[in-house]
Formats: C-alpha cells, structure tokens, sequence
C-alpha cells in the first residue's frame, strides 16, 4: 500500500515540542552558568544558541544544541572585494592592540566546561566545537569558541558575525544573526512553509540514509539552504506534499547538470553557497534532491 505522504509530512514537519524547547534552553542556560563561572573568561563573552535547534528547523528528537562562546573583546577583521589592502583607518576602526589566541581561548572554554560537568561529560577532541554529554533535562551540546568578526565591504560598512578556529587549521567565518533574520523573513513569506519544508526533508533523508537508499547524510545546514534558495512561489499550496514536490522539482532542475548555481547564497546571503565551500557539493546536493524526488515525486 503506497504511504500517505501527506498524512506522513503533517508529523514530520512539527516543529519542537514545549518540553524540548524547555530542554534546549535549559542546555544554553547550563553552558553559559559554567562560562560565568570560570575566572579566566571576561564577562563580556557572548554564550548564545545557533544552528537547527535556534532556528527552529531541527528534527524533532534528532539532533544536538550549537552553542557559540564569543570573544567580544576584541574583533576579527575580513577584508572582502574593494577593501582588501585598504589600513584600519581607512576602514573606520582601530585595530587592538593585542588580541586573543584562539587556541588559548579554546582551552580556557574547555577548563570552564571541564570544571563545570567533570572531565568524563566533555569530549575535547573534536575539531570544530567541545561536546558536553546531555543531562537528565537537557540535550547533547556541541560548544563553539569563536570570536567576534567583522567582515568590511566597503569604509564604514561591516557585516558582524563570528570566526572559529578548528583544531585542524585555517579558520571558518559565520553569520548566525543574519542566518536566524534571514529565515524568519523567508518563513513568513512563505506562511510558515519555508521552515516545514526544511523540516520535512530532513526527516525525509533520515529514513532514506536508514533504509540504504542514501548512501550517506548530508550536513543538515546544506538541506536549510538549499530550501532556502527555492522561490517563494513554490510555496503556500493547499499540500504540503505539493509543497516538498515543487521545491524538490525546481531544484532537481537547478542541479541536475552539476554546474554550481552562480547566485545561490547560504541563509546569510553573506556568502557563496557552494564556491569555496568544505563539506557540501553541487553533486551531494543533487543526490540528495534526486533521491528524494524519486521517494515523493510521482504523483496521485
């Protein structure tokens, strides 16, 4: 007997629970306690949700807390198009005179969390973020030291995010505020079917990488951006599942040649979705929309 997709996507495409979103924020508020406590962090240090869990695009029961500890002392500086090798002062700020060590930021992050829940509940060996183990009434987190970044595009005007430092090398810009705005815009644009959408394909890759259909899971931010990028207009039918079928179609027909789409963005809309990139790729991205195309697109 065929499955009802639509009956299916009502549930899968649920946003949090009230008893999750209390856990999730009991989890921010636990992480920030044991940052606060530390004496060798300032108190001017940023501890804030982001990822799936703040932007409410999680999968029910299916994923971790990100939480970012920023360093606000002092600012990172990106140089972008017409003001690379332009000076501070051309630019409108000053430059500190000393900064943070990340590395050294990281680890007093790791003694803080260390001190906090004990040695055996912090995983210190990833390379991005410092895993702390879920407690009775609160989720896995995923730590991330990073600091205050500015990304100049022109003298006086900068776009703020975070850089992070991996363990690994090289360094990794975001913007969380921007990613968080950008989807509530999109969202109610859509009448809530932006976030739904994301939701349901999510849940939807899940079973497909269960059953081996999908060989692998993809990041979970490419599935966010990917929606995201899909016009307005596909968005809003009666169905849901018309909804899932006209976004999976038009980016079936984006991708499918795998020449990168030039203008598609991430949820920032601060930087190139695939060019430049680690970790996603126009012919991930494909098989992924192939593969879910195939499980919901012919149609009754």
């Amino acid at each position: 007997m065929p499955r009802d997709w639509e009956s299916w996507l009502r549930t899968a495409t649920r946003p949090a629970s009230t008893t999750e979103e209390a856990e999730r924020d009991r989890t921010v508020a636990r992480i920030r306690a044991a940052i606060t406590a530390s004496n060798e962090i300032p108190a001017t240090v940023r501890v804030y949700g982001k990822g799936s869990q703040a932007n409410n695009t999680n999968v029910r029961r299916d994923s971790d807390v990100d939480i970012a500890v920023e360093w606000t002392e002092t600012f990172d500086v990106n140089l972008w198009g017409d003001t690379v090798g332009m000076t501070p002062q051309q630019l409108g700020y000053v430059p500190a005179a000393v900064g943070v060590d990340p590395v050294d930021f990281r680890l007093r992050v790791e003694r803080a969390l260390v001190t906090e829940f004990g040695a055996a509940s912090v995983d210190r060996t990833g390379d991005k973020a410092v895993k702390v183990l879920a407690g009775p009434t609160t989720f896995d987190a995923d730590v991330v030291p990073c600091l205050q970044m500015r990304r100049y595009d022109r003298p006086q005007l900068f776009h703020q995010g975070h850089r992070l430092y991996p363990r690994s090398g090289g360094s990794i810009d975001n913007y969380p505020q921007q990613h968080y705005d950008n989807g509530v815009a999109k969202n109610a644009a859509t009448g809530g079917r932006y976030k739904d959408i994301v939701r349901g394909l999510k849940r939807l890759e899940s079973e497909l990488v269960a059953t081996g259909t999908l060989p692998n899971a993809y990041p979970s931010y490419l599935t966010e951006c990917l929606v995201y990028n899909v016009p307005n207009g596909y968005f809003g039918n009666a169905r849901l599942l018309d909804d899932l079928r006209g976004a999976l179609s038009y980016l079936w027909g984006e991708l499918r040649t795998l020449a990168p789409p030039e203008s598609w963005l991430e949820m920032s809309e601060l930087l190139f979705l695939f060019h430049g990139a680690t970790g996603r790729s126009v012919s991930d991205a494909y098989r992924l929309v192939d593969v879910a195309w195939t499980a919901v697109g012919i149609r009754d």
